[in-house]
């Protein structure tokens, strides 16, 4: 049989907590930076997707991968 529920916390709900927020200033990023690991992430994932799709066609073809 269920049993009754039971608070057992003195936690308050969302309605009643009271938030606050506060801006953390920092320098501005370096966009240089940014657009070069963008651009290598990219190229790191296109290769990985190009080697993939190479493997399967040749599984498909019924040749041995050399790596």
């Amino acid at each position: 049989m269920p049993r009754k529920y039971v608070r057992k916390t003195n936690r308050r709900s969302r309605e009643e907590r009271n938030l606050s927020v506060r801006a953390v200033h920092r320098d501005t990023p370096d966009l240089d930076k940014l657009t070069e690991l963008l651009i290598r992430f990219t190229l790191q994932d296109s290769g990985e997707q190009r080697a993939t799709r190479e493997r399967e066609r040749r599984a498909i073809a019924g040749v041995s991968d050399s790596s």
